[in-house]
């Protein structure tokens, strides 16, 4: 296969990230294929250093905060997210640098008799996110990777990346999101992810609800697991006023600096380019992560750490694609999230109105989400992300937010709408193209944008 066809193999497979039956797809997940598909390779996660993340937002975020800090302390670190935004490669990283598109044929080509083996037994086909998995850990051994940051891609007891031994876990804040599969109260999500934490492995955890820190302290005592609380070295951490914004020439925000004292460590003036209070709460997490990491005698120098923040990269988050007029990206997808994207657009940015560009989920809270757009949108375009059964129609979203949002019109595609958002603004406004990041990805693409 070439990698053409390699990645049209691995789309053969059910993508749950896409599935129209998502919620009732759950039960199919479960361990016992992605186990013997490793079997088969050989066992790869086993010999990986492995940072587990797991959370309902931000944990993509956190995971390339560690990831970079680790690049620049020295280590040869793999990065495992999803989904991906333009391409498949995105989802599997060494030192920042994407995985090629030879070494996807080559794996899957390797891959492809043990994915058919397993497909026949009595657990059913693998996944597309199973394949992927497996491809990561076959990756990341074989290329003989310090580390590799893993990202969780749901839930955590039954996802597929559990079942590695990490050196370190991470659980970023939880939230009240994919209920019909994970529980509908903090304590059963809590009790879901809290699975990633193994016995005498360290835990970094963010600030959480009462409840998801009960279950949580609870079954990290249980396993002998220490934790190091964000809450404990940052009492300010739900508090912008503690971080500065860094503005570029043209007073466009391009970053946050923040002081910080932990128990190993006092860092003056750390400078992140992610922007908002919730990437502020991802990099205090992050920062638990490394002293997780330092804890078990790994060497990460202070230098690194403020180099990995300065230099991290993660795309689809609240990022700039156009200064005049001003077009932000991101990938808020919930109504905490989208509340966190709102705030952060009042907080740091300057415009005349705002132009709001939507796609949304089937499995989301419309009603919700509507109801803080429409709090600092002057004009909503919907639209409807293409190639993927579980989007919402545009016209849907319209109708659900015409009584919601000042002025709601649709488009039918991506294309169409930027088109139009382009088209309504002046120069001194600010377009904000959210809902989905298969929306974001789409938006990466309609303005030539590459990793490249």
């Amino acid at each position: 296969m070439d990698y053409k066809a390699a990645v049209a193999y691995i789309e053969q497979f059910i993508d749950y990230e896409r599935s129209v039956d998502f919620a009732r797809q759950a039960r199919f997940y479960n361990l016992n294929r992605i186990t013997q598909l490793l079997e088969l390779l050989g066992n790869p996660h086993e010999r990986l250093k492995v940072i587990h993340v797991a959370g309902s937002k931000g944990k993509g975020s956190t995971a390339a905060i560690i990831a970079s800090v680790l690049t620049h302390a020295g280590y040869k670190t793999g990065l495992y997210t999803s989904p991906h935004l333009i391409t498949p490669r995105e989802r599997c990283r060494i030192d920042g640098n994407l995985i090629s598109e030879s070494e996807i044929t080559t794996y899957i080509n390797k891959l492809k008799p043990a994915i058919e083996t397993i497909s026949k037994l009595e657990f059913g086909r693998v996944s597309f996110f199973e394949i992927y998995t497996a491809l990561a850990f076959v990756y990341f051994a074989e290329q003989e990777t310090d580390f590799a940051v893993i990202e969780v891609g749901l839930g955590g007891r039954l996802d597929a990346t559990n079942v590695v031994s990490p050196v370190t876990t991470v659980i970023t804040p939880i939230g009240l999101e994919h209920t019909t599969i994970l529980g509908k109260t903090y304590t059963a999500i809590a009790s879901e992810k809290a699975e990633i934490i193994k016995q005498g492995c360290p835990l970094a955890l963010a600030p959480q609800h009462s409840d998801a820190r009960s279950i949580i302290n609870q079954v990290a005592n249980e396993r002998n697991a220490s934790i190091v609380d964000v809450n404990e070295f940052s009492e300010d951490n739900q508090d912008t006023s503690v971080t500065q914004t860094v503005r570029d020439s043209d007073f466009v925000p391009i970053a946050q600096q923040f002081d910080l004292e932990t128990p190993l460590e006092h860092y003056k003036q750390l400078k992140l380019p992610l922007l908002g209070q919730h990437q502020y709460v991802n990099a205090l997490t992050a920062i638990a992560g490394i002293e997780c990491l330092k804890l078990r005698g790994f060497e990460i120098s202070k230098e690194s750490v403020y180099a990995g923040f300065e230099n991290v990269q993660w795309h689809g988050r609240i990022q700039r694609i156009m200064s005049s007029p001003l077009i932000l990206l991101d990938g808020a997808h919930s109504p905490i999230s989208m509340d966190a994207l709102c705030k952060t657009i009042r907080d740091y940015f300057r415009y005349n109105q705002v132009i709001f560009v939507v796609s949304i989920l089937k499995d989301k809270d419309l009603s919700a989400i509507g109801e803080i757009v429409s709090q600092i949108a002057d004009f909503v375009i919907a639209t409807q992300v293409t190639d993927n059964p579980r989007v919402l129609p545009a016209d849907t979203i319209q109708a659900a937010w015409s009584g919601i949002c000042k002025k709601t019109t649709q488009c039918p595609t991506p294309d169409d709408a930027i088109s139009k958002a382009l088209s309504s603004a002046s120069s001194n406004d600010l377009i904000c193209i959210s809902g989905s990041l298969y929306l974001v990805g789409q938006a990466l693409k309609y303005f030539n944008w590459d990793y490249e």
